[in-house]
């Protein structure tokens, strides 16, 4: 502690107190010590410290007289170093002006008087400096971690030669360990972190440290798996420098550009190997120069005008077109055209290229490659020919075609399949549940089983089934397909093909219908001879005669179905009856009057009255008006009975007197007075007059089958 002459000012003490540069006072404590409110006194002040602070005349004056918001504020110091005798440095600010004043505290003794003497500086200048500086290297630390390339700071360690063997980091941004992946690396050696890192790391450091000069490289570490780009230069005022290092790591970029060489020497193997022709045009597209591939066309080595000497003239306004479109487009163009080869021949080429664009975005040339097609057009014509040929055959025949491709569910119809399974070609995308939506109720389990079946076991799917329109139609499809299947034996396509069999059907049931009818004429024919013959045999007694008039009887029926089968509407005009049954009697056309309006007879009462006309034919030859030379008139009229059309049909001859008895009642004659009646629901009369023969049929005109029909 330093002892105090109480009458400083005299004193050379005084003297050299007064005399210090820095602003001083001493104080002494007013109270006992450890009293709360104890005071301090000025004692002496120096000149320098009214410079500093202002204090004017404080001797004497206690620092909470003066100061009273300062008292508050150092008494603990003063206390403190009053106390524990040794000297302390503060720093504070000052409020009220805002200076920084560096403060020494240092006790004094004198005697039995205690005191403390402080020396203030103003360090405001050196605070604001220190400030600066640290907010510099504040933004330097963010701009340090800020950017996205890593940085590091290095102390290169040497060997006894001067070689650079190891390197310690001092610094490293944030970056730092995304790029080299190490982590924690400042304050350790890099042999440290990875003991296998590469000696040429420390060579080239070295130096750097050694020549203070930079260096940028690029270089591969094995150790770490990774590729660099760096930047490497001297930090420090002599050597051996510091090393800062700023670098990426562009493994990445290393690694394209690797893959991008492999990939051009491929493509140049391509473009050596290439059965095409690679060439590059000029940017308005008229001029050509191969630049590799296959010489398809004449020596293109120096550009020429392309079009004009290669295109068939035929397709030139076409690709001018189309070359012109992507010019103005600055887009790619393909096209197939065909060309004019080596040798003469006219080939085809599919031409594509993709325009090269300058910085202003126009085309400085087009680069692109031809392709010999003409084989595969030949193909496709074949295939179209082919395809325009089946096509054809199955329209003319009828035939629809499907392909079912099994493992994606797409279905292919041709146009005839469209149209029997009742839709517009193309109005819809065919697919298995649409066909199935068109089959039968009744047919659809067999169908699907059979389409099953033959997917499981490989033979022919063969099936005969309905179908229903929209109309509400019903047709008949015979289909026939076979799957075809994979290596594993997986089914992938099915391919068909089937025929409308409706009219066959209907023509196989028109024929059972047919048969059935003709067994039942037959049966009916049978049963209706035996009756002609069982009546004609009680009118002759002799064979020959029975025998003649039976297969004329005969052959009336037989006319008689010849008519209905030739008339439509299965009826017969009366009047064509009467005249083909004259006909056949040879009655010459003096001998007759036909004469009646139009009737149409039903099948049955064509049979009856043609059995009718026939016999009065055959006695009128025998014993009347056709063997000699009568006359014969026959007539007929109709007329309306309750609601029925009638007609009556008269019969009447006129001859000289008869040549024989006729008295005897024969077949004829039962005919038309029995069977008439029975048959037609009519009337039949027959008289024998001298001058001939009177026969009168009355019958309502009534529907009604042949005999020979079924049901008759």
């Amino acid at each position: 502690m330093t002892d105090f002459d109480q009458d400083g000012q005299h004193s050379l003490l005084g003297a050299a107190f007064s005399a210090l540069p820095d602003a001083a006072c001493i104080l002494e404590p007013v109270g006992r010590l450890g009293e709360t409110d104890r005071n301090w006194r000025y004692l002496a002040v120096n000149p320098a410290i009214q410079r500093l602070l202002d204090l004017g005349d404080v001797i004497g004056m206690t620092l909470r007289e003066r100061f009273p918001r300062a008292a508050e504020i150092w008494s603990p110091d003063l206390e403190r170093v009053l106390k524990n005798g040794v000297a302390e440095v503060l720093v504070r600010q000052g409020s009220e002006t805002g200076q920084v004043l560096e403060i020494t505290l240092a006790p004094l003794q004198c005697g039995q008087t205690s005191a403390v003497m402080a020396l203030i500086r103003d360090a405001t200048g050196e605070h604001r400096a220190q400030e600066k500086r640290r907010a510099a290297d504040a933004r330097y630390k963010l701009l340090f971690d800020a950017i996205d390339e890593g940085f590091c700071i290095i102390e290169v360690l040497f060997n006894n030669e001067g070689q650079g063997v190891d390197y310690r980091f001092l610094e490293a941004n944030s970056a730092f360990a995304a790029h080299t992946g190490l982590d924690n690396a400042v304050g350790h050696l890099i042999r440290e972190l990875q003991p296998d890192i590469e000696d040429h790391w420390s060579a080239v450091y070295g130096r750097i440290a050694m020549s203070g000069a930079a260096e940028r490289f690029e270089s591969q570490s094995t150790a770490l798996g990774r590729w660099f780009d760096l930047f490497a230069f001297p930090v420090g005022e002599q050597a051996p420098f510091h090393v800062g290092i700023l670098f990426s790591d562009v493994t990445g970029r290393k690694q394209m550009e690797q893959t991008l060489r492999h990939s051009e020497k491929r493509l140049q193997s391509l473009i050596d190997a290439s059965s095409d022709l690679l060439f590059k045009i000029n940017a308005d597209a008229t001029l050509m120069e191969q630049v590799g591939g296959k010489p398809l066309i004449d020596d293109v080595g120096e550009a020429s005008n392309w079009i004009k000497r290669f295109v068939h003239d035929r397709d030139r306004p076409k690709v001018q077109r189309v070359v012109d479109e992507a010019i103005r487009r600055r887009e790619p163009f393909e096209i197939e055209h065909r060309f004019l080869a080596t040798d003469g021949s006219t080939g085809w080429l599919h031409s594509r290229a993709v325009p090269v664009l300058a910085e202003d975005g126009k085309v400085a040339e087009w680069f692109g490659m031809a392709t010999d097609i003409t084989a595969r057009r030949k193909i496709e014509q074949q295939l179209a020919h082919g395809t325009q040929m089946l096509r054809v055959a199955s329209e003319m025949g009828k035939v629809g075609l499907w392909e079912w491709n099994v493992e994606t569910g797409e279905m292919t119809w041709s146009a005839e399949h469209y149209r029997m399974e009742g839709y517009a070609v193309d109005e819809v995308v065919p697919t298995y549940d649409l066909w199935v939506d068109r089959v039968h109720p009744e047919d659809i389990v067999a169908a699907e089983a059979k389409v099953s079946k033959a997917m499981e076991s490989g033979v022919d799917y063969v099936h005969e089934y309905r179908v229903i329109h929209p109309t509400g139609e019903i047709r008949w499809l015979s289909a026939r397909g076979r799957f075809l299947y994979d290596e594993k034996g997986q089914p992938v396509r099915m391919l068909g093909a089937m025929i409308d069999t409706t009219q066959r059907r209907r023509e196989e049931e028109w024929q059972k219908l047919l048969v059935a009818e003709l067994q039942h004429r037959v049966r009916n024919l049978i049963s209706m001879v035996r009756s002609v013959a069982r009546l004609s045999a009680s009118s002759h007694r002799n064979v020959d005669n029975y025998v003649d008039h039976l297969i004329g009887r005969l052959q009336a029926m037989g006319r008689t179905q010849s008519t209905l089968t030739r008339s439509p509407g299965r009826s017969v005009d009366l009047a064509e009856l009467v005249r083909e049954e004259l006909l056949v009697h040879a009655a010459r056309p003096d001998q007759n009057l036909v004469d009646g309006p139009e009737v149409a007879l039903s099948p049955h009462a064509a049979e009856i009255v043609t059995l009718a006309i026939h016999e009065l034919a055959t006695n009128s030859i025998k014993y009347g008006a056709l063997g000699d030379t009568g006359y014969i008139r026959i007539t007929w009229a109709t007329e309306e009975k309750e609601g029925t059309k009638w007609v009556h049909l008269r019969w009447q001859e006129t001859s000289p007197p008869s040549k024989s008895k006729r008295g005897r009642k024969g077949f004829g004659r039962k005919l038309i007075e029995e069977r008439v009646p029975y048959e037609l629901q009519g009337i039949g009369r027959f008289e024998v007059h001298d001058t001939g023969v009177l026969a009168q049929l009355e019958f309502p005109l009534i529907d009604g089958p042949s005999i020979l029909e079924t049901g008759s």
